[in-house]
C-alpha cells in the first residue's frame, strides 16, 4: 500500500515540472487585429503569403510568425504599408516559470510558446498612390 501513495507523490510534481506555464496556459494561435476608421478593406500578407483580409482579426499558428517576419497591408490603388513583426517573450510566463523553477522556463523557450508577436494590433490608413 505504501507504494501507491509514494508513486502519486513523486509523479505529480514531476509532471508539473515537465510543462511550462506558456505551454499549458498559452494558446497555439496568435491573433492579429487590424483596424481602420473608414472601414477600408485590404489584403494582409505575411512574408509574401496572403493570410486574410482587413479590417478584422486573423488567427495564425504561433509558429507561423517568426522573429523579423514582414507583414504587408495592400489595397489596389493604395500605397503598401509594411511592418516588421518581432517575437518577444511574454513577461508573465517568465515570472511564473521562474517561481515554479527553471525547468518550465526552458521548456517554454524550446517549444516557442513563450513568444508573442509585437505588434499584434495594426491601425492602418490607406493612402492613394
Amino acid at each position: 500500500m505504501k507504494h501507491f501513495t509514494f508513486l502519486p507523490t513523486l509523479l505529480i510534481p514531476l509532471l508539473m515540472l515537465s510543462q511550462g506555464c506558456a505551454t499549458i496556459v498559452g494558446s497555439s494561435k496568435n491573433t492579429l487585429v487590424f483596424e481602420n476608421e473608414k472601414q477600408q478593406t485590404a489584403e494582409i500578407y505575411l512574408d509574401g503569403q496572403l493570410i486574410g483580409n482587413a479590417p478584422g482579426k486573423i488567427q495564425l499558428d504561433s509558429r507561423r510568425i517568426q522573429h523579423g517576419s514582414t507583414l504587408e497591408i495592400k489595397a489596389s490603388g493604395h500605397e503598401t504599408q509594411e511592418y516588421m513583426i518581432l517575437r518577444k517573450p511574454h513577461p508573465a510566463y517568465i515570472i511564473v516559470d521562474a517561481i515554479v523553477g527553471g525547468i518550465p522556463l526552458g521548456i517554454d523557450y524550446s517549444t516557442g510558446q513563450i513568444y508573442r508577436p509585437k505588434p499584434r494590433k495594426f491601425i492602418y490608413e490607406l493612402k492613394p498612390e
